[in-house]
């Protein structure tokens, strides 16, 4: 997904859906984690978020310092602490429901005039390149998204496994990380 597009988006987006934009592309969240998301995700001393997966692992991954500036914003304002951080946008304060965000994506992208189709499930992609274009590490692109198999993270950056070196693909296949299984800790 082009960088323009998601940036024209993300001004025409309100803070609920900003905030669910950064966490899908910058911390690589699922849209269900991105709803639940809560004050108790977030360790802003270490600027860490962290939760379980949907395998019930856990991840834990550094934040963005635009993603950090958000979600210090957003949690000053938290009414409740116990709430979800995406529901005090949200109208009457009721929890927020995958079809609330992807309608509202689909309204800021028609108000920045984006018609090429993308997703929240894109920017979680998006994320995954990105880390794989900064480390060259199929594995820690695998542990960031919580696979369990390195084919569909070599497929969530579209690639093939005749893509990558032998190197990788022996590695990928045969290490076992050292830290537990269900972390996803990027260094």
């Amino acid at each position: 997904m082009p960088q323009l597009d998601f940036e024209a988006t993300y001004r025409k987006a309100g803070p609920l859906l900003q905030i669910a934009l950064l966490l899908a592309r910058e911390a690589g969240l699922r849209l269900k984690a991105i709803r639940e998301f809560r004050l108790d995700n977030i360790d802003f001393e270490n600027s860490q978020v962290y939760g379980r997966t949907k395998a019930y692992g856990t991840y834990n991954v550094p934040m963005t310092k635009r993603l950090e500036a958000k979600l210090l914003w957003a949690c000053a304002s938290l009414p409740d602490v116990g709430q979800g951080i995406l529901q005090q946008f949200n109208r009457g304060q009721k929890p927020v429901c995958g079809t609330n965000i992807q309608q509202k994506l689909a309204a800021a992208k028609r108000a920045a005039g984006i018609t090429r189709k993308w997703g929240m499930h894109d920017l979680r992609r998006t994320g995954a390149r990105n880390l794989y274009r900064v480390t060259g590490n199929i594995l820690k692109v695998q542990r960031f998204l919580g696979h369990t198999s390195p084919a569909h993270s070599w497929w969530y950056l579209g690639l093939e496994a005749n893509d990558l070196s032998q190197a990788e693909i022996e590695q990928s296949s045969s290490a076992q990380p050292q830290e537990p299984k269900e972390e996803r800790k990027i260094a």
